[in-house]
């Protein structure tokens, strides 16, 4: 927002103050702030009056007064000109902006100079026809004087919970409260309820509705110094009703609107709008309504969309003669929500966003009144003020012992006094801290005893508090952080580290026949990646196609990111393909993925399990899915040789994904090192093909006294019998109570014979 720099002088003393100085403060302070000049170049171009009017048939020829003792004749295509107006003519080489102005011929006549229009000047971007003024301003002044060119403006750019700063009143109380300026006394007029007004609010996000109705305005164009406040903002003038609500909004904050009150059938209504009830908006657009929009409507037809935009039908039009003017406090959050869901943001929705001043709705709507009566006329007939609940301000305490250790500094009551009245912020002194009662101008962000602490350390400059070394003594971590944990292990085993998107395009999951993605984003970057990833297996193939394309084939990567399902978690997925070496050739097999996640479960998943799986994104015979209790942990695979050719891959892709989640419910339970030897035995079985090795594996850890077992064979020979292998086990056996002897070794060895006899059919080769 824009703010003309002299306009300040109504609310503090900037006499000598640098604009520039105060952007600077503003912006470390509290909100950045940037400064420019307004208007554009002019040279030549001066007040004129119109003396003597002659119609053309293509226009209109004028002898104007552009000096005491200076007349010139200016032809121009506008007939409206009456004598008497004034206008700013461009005199005979004259600079307007880039434009230089000649004398030229007109249908016969010489034109001395050319008569200038809002667009022209830079004034407004879409407003026809010629400049005028009613004011008595001498011929020959310079327009560069009366349009105020050359001001400083302030623009400022402030954070969604400071709505305050979006009036002229609020920044200069931070200014105020920055350098320490004094304040100037503003008194405002005061107007009682009267008369007849029916306004039933029926939503609750309606806290406060303020309604005046006057009576034999006279609408017209507003007065110089009105235009010139908002052209300075950059607000285009329309009339002097609808520019005293804009000018009031600027200066006060608090947006207002005026409905021609013969437009209106009793009641006015302040409700939810229906599914489907239109809307013509001053903009011009029509809107269809739904229930998330609050409603200004009367007996028969909506009338406004509340904080954001007026109805075209009901707006002040040129032969307005009678108004209700509105002032009122909506929730921000419901404001926000109605003006997203038709997609429109006006000033008004700018500021209600960010919360107005709820107590402030009474003084504005005043101060717009009595300009009104002075600038358009007529009498005040109604007014009506509907405050069910008045602010109640909030109790924050701010305790000495909190100032201290977040300053660093000593409490100093001086300066805390004179901070929180500067910000107008109600409080009391006390013996242990501060009791601050939150105004209603900052009860959007201000809340705890923090935001109070804030306040003052800003106010007072973090460059100036005193740097001071640490105390706190370092200490190592007690938690242990999973994800750097697991990264430093990939980076270790050789992995490169990869960041992908959590948006997936379906199609790659349809090719991999995974489960597809079922959350969808509803406003995507990219309309084929419109959904939220439920696997890292397809992001890590995304950077494998890429970096194939690129003729880089050789690669050992991993990710540690989220996925989203019922909810979301992290997951590690990691991805191997070509050559872990070249001299010599070795490629990335299987049992070094299998090993990793071996070892990176032993690391945190006691008691683990793994079976064969039969997902159709990986080789049929080289897949395993691993399991901790009843719950899938992770898997790990050979990408399907079938789809390995059709996405025309080089080598072979190995791909592994582990849930971060699962982990960090495992406890580790710690043991002792082992005081006595282990006792070793080799044992082969045959057993049915169709019997899972990982199942023997289970059962046999989980006999007495089993330690450890690995499998060094499996295979197959005509020779076994039809459907039979040969798997051959070492197991190892330890006993914390002493050392095994060989004739107890055997026992357990008979036993589990036995039992895996029984239970698979197993026997011993």
């Amino acid at each position: 927002m824009k703010f003309p720099f002299s306009w300040l002088s109504e609310f503090v003393d900037t006499e000598g103050l640098d604009p520039y100085r105060v952007a600077e403060e503003l912006t470390l302070k509290s909100v950045e702030t940037s400064v420019s000049r307004w208007g554009m170049e002019l040279e030549g171009v001066v007040f004129a009056k119109v003396v003597e009017k002659s119609l053309q048939p293509n226009g209109a020829l004028y002898r104007v007064q552009a000096g005491d003792d200076l007349y010139l004749q200016v032809a121009s295509l506008d007939k409206t000109l009456k004598e008497g107006d004034g206008v700013l003519l461009a005199l005979p080489e004259a600079k307007v902006g880039s434009m230089c102005v000649k004398k030229r011929e007109f249908e016969g006549f010489l034109s001395q100079g050319m008569f200038l229009s809002p667009r022209e000047l830079g004034l407004e971007d879409q407003r026809e026809g010629l400049l005028t003024f009613e004011e008595d301003i001498k011929p020959g002044t310079s327009a560069q004087d009366i349009l105020g060119f050359g001001e400083y403006l302030l623009e400022v750019d402030p954070t969604p919970n400071r709505g305050d700063l979006l009036s002229l009143k609020g920044l200069a109380r931070e200014i105020s409260a920055l350098l320490g300026l004094k304040k100037k006394e503003r008194k405002y007029p005061l107007y009682e309820e009267t008369g007849e007004i029916d306004i039933r609010v029926e939503s609750k996000d309606c806290k406060r509705y303020r309604a005046a109705t006057i009576e034999g305005v006279k609408v017209k164009p507003s007065p110089l110094w009105l235009k010139r406040r908002l052209w300075q903002c950059g607000i285009k003038t329309i009339n002097n009703l609808v520019d005293i609500t804009n000018y009031v909004m600027l200066l006060e904050g608090q947006p207002l609107h005026a409905f021609d009150l013969k437009e209106l059938r009793p009641p006015l209504l302040v409700r939810d709008a229906l599914e489907g009830e239109p809307l013509k908006t001053l903009l011009g657009t029509e809107k269809n309504l739904n229930p998330l929009n609050l409603l200004i409507a009367d007996a028969e037809k909506p009338l406004a969309l509340a904080g954001v935009v007026g109805g075209l039908e009901s707006s002040v039009k040129e032969k307005t003669e009678s108004i209700l003017l509105e002032s009122a406090y909506f929730d921000p959050y419901r404001i926000r929500r109605s003006a997203r869901s038709l997609g429109l943001q006006t000033d008004s929705s700018y500021r209600f966003e960010r919360n107005v001043d709820i107590e402030g709705v009474r003084s504005a709507q005043d101060l717009a009144i009595s300009l009104i009566l002075e600038v358009a006329g007529g009498s005040l007939t109604a007014l009506k003020d509907v405050y069910p609940e008045p602010y109640q301000p909030k109790r924050v305490f701010l305790s000495l012992e909190k100032y201290r250790k977040y300053s660093g500094e000593d409490f100093d009551r001086e300066f805390i006094s004179k901070t929180l009245t500067s910000l107008e912020v109600p409080h009391r002194l006390q013996r242990c801290g501060v009791e601050a009662y939150i105004p209603s101008h900052r009860s959007f962000d201000m809340h705890r005893d923090v935001d109070l602490l804030e306040e003052l350390l800003r106010v007072k400059g973090y460059g100036e508090l005193r740097t001071q070394p640490l105390r706190v003594l370092s200490k190592p971590s007690e938690v242990e952080h999973l994800e750097e944990t697991l990264r430093n292990f990939m980076v270790g085993r050789g992995f490169s580290e990869v960041l992908t998107f959590s948006f997936e395009d379906p199609e790659l999951y349809r090719e991999l026949s995974l489960p597809l993605p079922t959350l969808e984003i509803l406003n995507p970057l990219n309309k084929s990646q419109r959904f939220l990833r439920n696997s890292l297996i397809p992001s890590l193939l995304r950077v494998c196609l890429e970096n194939t394309r690129n003729y880089n084939y050789n690669m050992a990567i991993f990710e540690l990111g989220k996925v989203f399902e019922e909810e979301e978690e992290t997951r590690l997925g990691f991805l191997m393909t070509g050559y872990r070496r070249l001299f010599p050739e070795e490629e990335h097999s299987h049992y070094e993925a299998l090993s990793l996640l071996q070892d990176l479960l032993n690391l945190y998943a006691e008691g683990y399990r793994s079976e064969t799986s039969h997902l159709p994104l990986f080789h049929p015979n080289l897949q395993r899915c691993f399991f901790l209790g009843e719950e899938p942990i992770a898997l790990l695979g050979v990408l399907n040789p079938e789809l390995q050719e059709r996405l025309e891959l080089k080598h072979r892709v190995i791909l592994g994904e582990l849930s971060l989640k699962k982990l960090r419910k495992v406890r580790r339970v710690y043991k002792p090192l082992a005081h006595f030897p282990p006792a070793v035995r080799d044992i082969t079985l045959l057993v049915d093909k169709g019997v899972g090795v990982d199942k023997l594996i289970s059962h046999i850890r989980s006999k007495e006294l089993m330690e450890d077992v690995k499998v060094f064979s499996v295979y197959t020979d005509p020779r076994f019998g039809e459907g039979k292998k040969s798997v051959s086990f070492r197991l190892t056996f330890r006993s914390k109570e002493g050392t095994l002897s060989d004739q107890q070794v055997k026992e357990l060895v008979d036993g589990l014979l036995r039992e895996l006899e029984e239970e698979y059919g197993a026997k011993l080769r």
